[in-house]
């Protein structure tokens, strides 16, 4: 009698107290996670309806378009809403893209400077490079209400910022989540820093010394990311 290895998933979906959590496993390949992504979707389209995906990619190399298919399918398939990814602790390809993005090389060190013992204390998750003059500050957790950081140079959030909460840069924000409360950029008068994010729907976003708070209703979502940045006088949120 043969023993049939019991062939391993391709994803799991999970709830938790964020919404649903989609984890993908290092082993499977995208055009067989799609296929089977697609038939559960389609499948259970009415308990989906309008939820909040979390794509877990902690066992798995993160590639920019990969997140965007998968993000594209739960979106036009399912009407279900990517709102935040979570990255293991190899951060080497989202760094090579969060890289290109700013146009300086990221090295990430376990340091301890100041601002990363500040944080830990407050329970926020830190790793930030020893030298932190010009170093981007990582916060590897969603910011919630009444949390606020800020970075020496670029801020890099791997999470969601939730309203009443608050990050501050120097040099550019990168959210790779959903953006919902305050965020400076160019807090020392860098016009030309910008502000990055899954979807940004906050309470205030500032650049330098300009000041927006976007219109309440936004129906349309991006297919990628969306940046704001300083056009003329006046904050410009644009979507890729």
């Amino acid at each position: 009698m043969l023993n049939r290895i019991p062939r391993q998933p391709s994803f799991q979906i999970k709830a938790d107290r964020d919404g649903f959590v989609l984890l993908v496993p290092a082993h499977v390949s995208l055009e067989h996670l799609l296929a089977e992504l697609r038939k559960k979707v389609i499948e259970s389209r009415g308990f989906f309806q309008k939820a909040r995906m979390i794509l877990d990619l902690r066992e798995r190399d993160f590639h920019v378009d990969e997140v965007q298919v998968i993000r594209t399918l739960l979106e036009d398939v399912g009407g279900i809403q990517l709102h935040e990814i979570r990255l293991g602790k190899n951060l080497q390809s989202f760094l090579m893209w969060a890289s290109g993005l700013l146009g300086i090389p990221i090295k990430i060190m376990e340091g301890h400077g100041g601002n990363a013992e500040r944080f830990r204390e407050k329970g926020v998750k830190v790793r930030e490079e020893t030298d932190a003059g010009d170093a981007p500050l990582v916060v590897r957790q969603t910011c919630r209400s009444g949390t606020r950081i800020e970075s020496p140079a670029e801020l890099i959030i791997l999470g969601d910022v939730n309203p009443g909460a608050e990050i501050l840069a120097a040099r550019d924000i990168i959210v790779f989540g959903t953006l919902r409360g305050i965020a400076h950029a160019g807090i020392y008068g860098d016009r030309s820093a910008k502000i990055w994010g899954l979807h940004i729907e906050p309470q205030q976003l500032r650049i330098a010394d300009v000041v927006a708070v976007p219109p309440r209703e936004r129906t349309m979502k991006p297919k990628r990311y969306e940046v704001a940045e300083i056009q003329g006088d006046r904050i410009q949120v644009t979507r890729f």
